[in-house]
């Protein structure tokens, strides 16, 4: 089949120039200018084909319960009671970034006598990068899957109203701004100035596509327990789950934190009293060091009586109290 493409003129020399389907940058051959097209055409949806067989998805569930911190018999007494394909629409989302981001980055200098010095160093960084981005475009419920893991596989046409598939629900708009952001994001970081004092970034969307994603959804029981996991029906990989914790797991990282954050803060505050040293500070370092293993301790031993793999919220509110804790460390830390 002939590639299709669309004649238009150039606003800056009005020189006539054509666009292939699909496109949204193209170069003027006759000034140089770099256009950026956006129309009225529809999202491009494609499909991915379903590569892994039933018996698959359930043995890489079966290899997924021996890892990680899951209860010790759950290979022996899980039993799977359902398991089902379904298609997972997704945006995904390429655009470009370009611009410039400056600042400067601070180096600390201290002499022989005690004194600091602080020094700037100017930074400069020209950004032109592409980026990927893909979110969920419909409400996945319980099944933990925010984003595309994997992007390559084989497609092909499909009958979106004979395929299990769940409705999108959010528009192409929505996923654009959201592309946006990211890229920005991602670049600005990538840029790697501490200090930012400019910075003047433009983002190109470039194309924008609706992919339905296959997704084993494995259901299985444990001591009258339902639990489930999802597998790439591509690759074959484990995208996210819930399973039983152990009791014994629980216990020992109860017990093993006290003992370690007791241990350390005791430590700190028996070295800071001695005569070499006499340091308050380090004892108040100590504590807070202490403290943030017993918390880490505690919160495992809350949370372990079930493992969470994915993009639960759960997993995202347990992620946030784990940076308050690093916050609070480095700030301890500080006062050294």
């Amino acid at each position: 089949m002939a590639d299709i493409s669309v004649g238009l003129n150039c606003p800056t020399c009005g020189g006539a120039i054509s666009i292939p389907e699909g496109d949204n940058v193209v170069p003027c051959q006759y000034c140089g200018s770099t256009l950026f097209i956006e129309g009225d055409q529809g999202v491009s949806t494609i499909a991915f084909n379903l590569k892994m067989q039933r018996d698959n998805a359930m043995g890489a569930t079966q290899q997924w319960w021996r890892r990680g911190w899951k209860a010790r018999d759950l290979p022996k007494m899980g039993k799977v009671t359902e398991t089902y394909p379904i298609f997972l629409p997704f945006w995904k989302a390429n655009t470009k970034v370009a611009g410039w981001i400056c600042g400067y980055e601070e180096r600390r200098h201290t002499d022989s006598k005690g004194n600091v010095r602080v020094e700037r160093i100017p930074k400069e960084v020209m950004i032109l990068q592409d980026y990927a981005y893909s979110e969920i475009a419909c409400d996945p419920g319980d099944l933990g899957i925010r984003s595309l893991k994997n992007l390559t596989g084989e497609t092909g046409f499909a009958d979106f109203d004979m395929i299990p598939t769940f409705e999108a629900t959010t528009s192409k708009d929505d996923a654009i701004v959201h592309a946006k952001n990211d890229a920005e994001a991602r670049a600005t970081a990538s840029a790697r100035v501490p200090n930012v004092t400019f910075k003047r970034l433009h983002v190109f969307p470039k194309s924008l596509t609706m992919i339905y994603y296959p997704v084993w959804v494995v259901r299985y029981s444990y001591h009258d327990r339902m639990y489930m996991s999802t597998v790439d029906a591509v690759t074959g990989q484990v995208l996210s789950g819930r399973a039983p914790g152990d009791p014994l797991f629980q216990s020992m990282a109860m017990t093993g934190g006290a003992v370690a954050g007791g241990l350390v803060a005791a430590g700190t505050i028996i070295a800071s009293g001695a005569e070499y040293m006499n340091d308050g500070r380090l004892a108040l370092v100590g504590v807070g060091i202490g403290i943030v293993i017993l918390f880490l301790a505690y919160r495992f031993f809350r949370h372990g009586s079930e493992r969470i793999e994915g993009d639960f919220k759960e997993k995202k509110t347990m992620k946030q109290a784990l940076q308050q804790v690093q916050g609070v460390a480095k700030q301890l830390e500080g006062l050294r």
